[in-house]
């Protein structure tokens, strides 16, 4: 997925430029992220800390769709929903003889605000920033017993671009950071467990935008 996001921004250096401007305020991007998450963790096992403790997960890909409204020139609020995907996170580190600890089906979201200052042309980069919510909808045992993790708000940064095929269609290649934690419970081997996993995730996604 990132490599589909490098080429798609490195097409355009071969593209004619176009006058067109998006028409409307409102406007939709929909297509396929890839979340990248971090494998860091801070355990405890019946209170005594696990050092060297991390985890690592399956790759996560899902449909993603963005809503938004343009309020002033080059400003827009948007949206940012997620098909709630499932992963199961497994044991590295220290923990890496454990095998697959539990099993994961969150809601990834986010609000930002959007600075895109170029409006003609095929290339139409933007940044933007503000808060990513996850809702954990789902855990499912199996090193960890009775798993819980906490949802969680933090900040949310982004960059991409659209790009220009008419004056109301284009395509679109997004990065997205969101410093996510959840809190872990559970037991393991009869033991209480606590910590916190950071998932930080890394958003790649591609797909195609409208405009009205």
């Amino acid at each position: 997925m990132k490599k589909i996001v490098l080429a798609l921004a490195l097409a355009t250096l071969a593209m004619p430029a176009r006058a067109d401007d998006f028409s409307g305020s409102w406007f939709i991007r929909a297509g396929m992220a890839d979340l990248d998450l971090s494998h860091k963790l801070s355990l405890a096992v019946g209170g005594q800390a696990v050092p060297g403790a991390a985890l690592k997960y399956h790759p996560v890909y899902t449909p993603m769709v963005e809503i938004g409204r343009t309020f002033a020139e080059d400003w827009s609020v948007v949206a940012t929903l997620g098909l709630p995907p499932t992963t199961s996170a497994y044991g590295s580190g220290s923990l890496a003889p454990v095998g697959k600890m539990e099993g994961i089906t969150f809601g990834p979201t986010a609000l930002t605000v959007q600075f895109q200052p170029i409006h003609d042309g095929f290339f139409r980069p933007y940044i933007g920033a503000g808060a990513s919510y996850m809702i954990i909808f789902n855990t499912t045992s199996a090193a960890v017993q009775n798993p819980t993790l906490s949802n969680d708000l933090a900040p949310a940064f982004e960059a991409g671009s659209e790009f220009a095929l008419s004056e109301q269609y284009g395509l679109f290649a997004e990065a997205k950071k969101a410093f996510l934690v959840t809190k872990t419970g559970g037991t393991f081997g009869g033991n209480p467990i606590a910590g916190k996993a950071s998932l930080d995730p890394w958003v790649f996604s591609v797909g195609a935008t409208a405009h009205f």
